[in-house]
């Protein structure tokens, strides 16, 4: 077991005894105080990982009733029956009948061939083509499979200082892209739908499918470019010859004509986002009831695309435990009342700025507390109460701060902590210190745009 393992069950353990002994008071009841002593135990496990994070997860289970936290076992299982568990199930079998089929590899063979001339212009192809993928099915899911892509194009340069250079820049753009590209559509990742999910629980108002678009859509066309941009300035690439990008072209695997399963596939993925986006009028086209049905028709004998064991072995069973524990955990803090304890004890009762001011703010804690809490499901829970309490103190629709949350929160990339970068730095092409070099420079534009665009988004929809 590794030093940082050690500490973190030591710290856990501590936590988890040490909640025992601090007195509860007439905002804080017993059961709000060793829910929050079971969050902090959670995260700091799942930081160090001395056990495997399915196991904490599950382990929060017995946790829960045992401290009190939840009167009942079905009561600690209740977030197992939460839609999105279900919606991240099936985005796991999306995602691996897209890997099989190569429409990825096509609208990236397009874009490189129309803008591809010089190294700088593949990297914006590539991070196009990562965003839009992103905004349909996991980040994940989708930064796997272009690493794969980039550590062939790498093979390119014959220098290996050339090829180190040039992959730094490209393996921090990955996750960063892939994030980004998440925002697109409440589909893009689970914490969005987990932030839609609070902001219904904690004030019956709810964002569409559609509405979603219309303030994350333009979010992405600005911050993508500037992303780009950005990594760019800090980390030049090495340029070579554009025929040796061409024949690189050559190489990507997609047959000239697609065939039945891959016309079954892009068929299937156009009916379920036409669904999605008509969910905004007909909830009956609930984003998780298409996700399901378009996964099950993945299986339609003679149109079958992936097997059931496939199906198994892309899910990544971490991650769906973890949503499950998180929504558990969150519902917990909220009908135990700490999410209002911490309203009233750690966030201000009002802000005496303007809109953009407030949402620039907001989106400033998420950030940092990205830095405390790097576990971004953790996160939401812990921000939603507070945050619908600053909204309502101050004046202004809750719609607002949380969707500044939900915009936010899933661009954790300061460091690779989160899973989605931890991906690529795991490949060695840039070191914990290169990320934040560029990535701090990211998240503060995100942050100016999130705060000036959600609030004129809002307005045109009618919702602030």
């Amino acid at each position: 077991m590794k030093k940082s393992q050690i500490i973190g069950l030591i710290l856990a353990l501590a936590i988890l005894i040490g909640m025992n002994f601090l007195p509860a008071s007439e905002t804080l009841s017993i059961g709000g105080r060793n829910t929050l002593g079971i969050l902090f135990t959670v995260i700091v496990l799942l930081i160090t990982e001395p056990i495997p994070i399915g196991v904490t997860c599950l382990l929060s289970i017995p946790l829960l009733v045992l401290f009190k936290a939840v009167p009942t076992i079905p009561a600690a299982l209740g977030g197992f029956t939460n839609p999105i568990v279900f919606f991240v199930l099936a985005s796991f079998g999306i995602s691996r009948a897209l890997t099989k089929v190569p429409l990825s590899n096509r609208l990236l063979k397009v874009l490189i061939k129309t803008f591809g001339k010089n190294v700088k212009r593949v990297m914006l192809a590539v991070m196009i083509t990562i965003a839009v993928v992103s905004s349909v099915i996991s980040n994940v899911a989708a930064t796997a499979v272009f690493i794969s892509i980039v550590l062939g194009f790498l093979q390119i340069y014959k220098r290996e200082e050339d090829r180190r250079k040039t992959g730094k820049t490209f393996m921090i753009a990955l996750p960063v892209a892939g994030m980004i590209g998440g925002m697109l559509t409440p589909a893009g990742s689970s914490l969005n739908l987990m932030t839609l999910s609070f902001l219904e629980e904690l004030t019956g108002a709810s964002v569409t499918f559609l509405e979603w678009m219309v303030i994350g859509v333009p979010v992405v066309l600005v911050v993508l470019p500037f992303a780009w941009f950005i990594l760019l300035k800090i980390y030049p690439v090495v340029e070579i010859p554009e025929k040796d990008i061409m024949d690189y072209v050559d190489t990507l695997d997609v047959p000239e004509k697609m065939d039945a399963k891959e016309r079954y596939v892009l068929l299937l993925m156009t009916i379920m986002f036409t669904l999605w986006i008509l969910s905004s009028w007909f909830p009956v086209f609930n984003i998780t009831i298409v996700a399901l049905v378009g996964f099950a028709f993945l299986f339609i004998p003679g149109f079958e695309i992936i097997t059931w064991d496939e199906f198994l072995a892309s899910v990544s069973w971490p991650a769906f435990f973890l949503v499950g524990s998180v929504i558990t955990i969150g519902g917990a803090l909220i009908s135990n009342g700490v999410s209002q304890w911490l309203v009233a004890n750690f966030f201000p009762q009002t802000l005496n700025l303007p809109t953009i001011g407030i949402g620039f703010v907001a989106g400033i804690i998420v950030f940092l507390m990205l830095i405390i809490v790097p576990v971004a499901p953790a996160l939401i829970p812990l921000l939603s109460a507070p945050f619908v309490g600053l909204a309502v103190s101050i004046g202004i629709s809750p719609v607002f701060l949380m969707m500044v949350l939900g915009l936010t929160v899933a661009n954790c990339y300061l460091l690779p902590l989160d899973t989605v970068p931890l991906l690529t730095y795991m490949t060695g092409y840039y070191k914990m210190q290169d990320m934040p070099k560029v990535t701090a420079f990211i998240q503060l534009f995100l942050a100016v745009i999130v705060a000036i665009w959600v609030p004129i988004a809002l307005s045109i929809l009618g919702l602030m």
